[in-house]
């Protein structure tokens, strides 16, 4: 079973999960990165695939700044770098050594834009992005997303548009979850900040590099994964950057929306250890 742990990364208390420790050393470790919405947490993301995976390899999920029960940290001058730059000192506080990562959602944009610079932060292995990459619309359900007030019901429509089973928001204990870590002192407005936007400002904090990553500079295997029926991006989205990656597979969730690896847990299981197998 997968194992909570805190470790301070230059003084910020990085809350994180573990699983598979007796393999460490003897096989490289898998770091899995979670999604960003209000809530958003490794505990969420990554508990139907963590101790999967721990089988057959050292796995550790941490936190991201601000999120989870990690420090609610977030730096207004460079968000995004910050978070990339925490993540590299997880890595190396850790001794982890050359990692396969994945990463849910904004985690999976972040690992395929670390992977696509000229020299990675991350001493990258494999990437697996799950539902990230490419355009994301601001269409009516980003809204729900992005909008949280705090509420249950706000929670639950959130729950709604990240899956196609609705079971999920009408699961009580499961909301439970999600609304206790949203609302921890702090949550709500390191995620929000993440939103915020000076009227005057074109873009902020690395926003235009996301949006234009260089996806041919990619050297290590990747693995795209994506939801058939994801309202949160544009039907089609991997087309407009899958190809263009040298070393790429494409694996479509056909019963899943946002959040495949939750709701299509076995079938993202599989499929990433058998392309584990074969880097």
């Amino acid at each position: 079973m997968s194992t909570p742990h805190f470790v301070s990364v230059d003084g910020v208390r990085t809350h994180y999960l573990e699983s598979g420790a007796a393999l460490r050393g003897r096989r490289p470790s898998i770091l899995l990165l979670h999604s960003a919405e209000f809530g958003g947490a490794a505990e969420l993301s990554w508990e139907h695939n963590i101790d999967v995976l721990g089988a057959h390899y050292h796995v550790v999920a941490p936190d991201h700044l601000g999120f989870g029960r990690t420090d609610k940290l977030f730096d207004f001058n460079g968000q995004f770098d910050r978070r990339i730059a925490h993540i590299r000192r997880f890595i190396e506080v850790m001794c982890l050594g050359p990692v396969h990562v994945m990463g849910s959602s904004m985690s999976g944009g972040l690992c395929l834009t670390v992977a696509a610079r000229k020299d990675p932060d991350w001493p990258l292995l494999s990437v697996t992005c799950c539902s990230g990459g490419g355009d994301a619309p601001n269409n009516e359900a980003r809204t729900t997303l992005n909008t949280y007030d705090g509420t249950r019901e706000h929670m639950r429509a959130i729950v709604k548009v990240m899956f196609v089973d609705q079971a999920w928001a009408a699961d009580e204990a499961y909301l439970d979850r999600r609304q206790e870590l949203a609302t921890l002192p702090g949550a709500w407005e390191a995620t929000a900040a993440a939103r915020f936007k000076a009227p005057f400002r074109d873009g902020a904090g690395g926003s235009r590099e996301r949006d234009s990553i260089n996806y041919g500079a990619i050297k290590v295997p990747v693995l795209v994964m994506a939801g058939r029926h994801d309202t949160l991006r544009a039907p089609g989205y991997t087309d407009g950057f899958v190809p263009q990656i040298p070393t790429c597979e494409l694996h479509m969730f056909e019963q899943a929306g946002h959040m495949g690896n939750i709701e299509c847990a076995d079938e993202f299981n599989a499929r990433v250890l058998a392309f584990l197998a074969r880097i």
